[in-house]
């Protein structure tokens, strides 16, 4: 063939989205760093060639920001199919689909060239694709519990309910605990006790499952040593990040 005509000019590309948090995807309902997590990007560049030159392809790459090999390559199209839009606009379409570690953040260069039916090499378009961690811990409040129990000589049911939120949405509350610790300093047997969300008022105290409010019934026998206790909450997300301790002190007496 002979070497007519210009050779294609990429003028823009643009990637959707161009940025991921990693810590919005679970792996059987919790996040570790060494999850393996799929990720898929949209690639879109605009290519212009002369009509003795037409396009023969568009190609993509992305590359590790460390080591710079190759975690995804392909072609992108113009036909009107898949993710593309609208066939013969010169925009280009396609899909990035890779696989790397949660911990394996940073910024993934993507590049794109394209190549005419004569060989004609265009310019490479260079994009950011930003992979990060971007989770944020719960946080507890709105505690339902005593200052003061009077145990009168006989056994006492005491039931605590607190709020649990977190910025990434309700759902990233994976549990949320309490421990106590006697007058004296010691932790209580049974540290630390799972509170609930799941609306079983009778075997948990719970009033409404799914609402953000943590329960829990807890005995308090007659025997129970007098002074003043320390209820310690606490909340973990799904990449088990910690609330806050919130601590609320209770006076037990006779």
């Amino acid at each position: 063939m002979d070497s007519v005509g210009h050779p294609p000019v990429l003028l823009q590309a643009d990637i959707n989205p161009s940025s991921i948090n990693s810590d919005s995807i679970n792996i059987g309902g919790t996040r570790n760093p060494d999850d393996v997590l799929s990720f898929s990007t949209t690639i879109a560049a605009r290519v212009t060639a002369s009509s003795d030159n037409p396009v023969s392809y568009v190609r993509f790459s992305v590359k590790d920001p460390l080591s710079s090999q190759i975690v995804s390559e392909g072609e992108l199209s113009d036909n009107g199919a898949g993710v593309d839009r609208t066939k013969g606009d010169s925009l280009f379409t396609g899909k990035a689909t890779f696989q790397i570690k949660r911990v394996e953040i940073g910024v993934f260069m993507v590049e794109i060239h394209a190549e005419a039916l004569n060989g004609f090499q265009s310019n490479t378009v260079v994009a950011p694709l930003t992979v990060f961690r971007g989770n944020r811990p719960p946080s507890l409040s709105s505690l339902e519990a005593p200052d003061t129990l009077k145990l009168a000589n006989q056994t006492q049911l005491l039931t605590l309910r607190i709020r649990a939120t977190d910025p990434d949405g309700l759902s990233d509350v994976a549990r949320v605990i309490f421990n106590t610790y006697k007058p004296d300093g010691s932790a209580s047997s049974g540290n630390p006790f799972q509170m609930y969300d799941d609306g079983a008022v009778e075997t948990h105290g719970d009033l409404t499952a799914g609402d953000g409010i943590y329960s829990l019934i807890i005995t308090l026998p007659s025997t129970t040593q007098t002074g003043i206790y320390r209820f310690e909450f606490q909340a973990f997300d799904r990449s088990n990040a910690a609330s806050a301790t919130f601590i609320h002190p209770v006076l037990v007496r006779q």
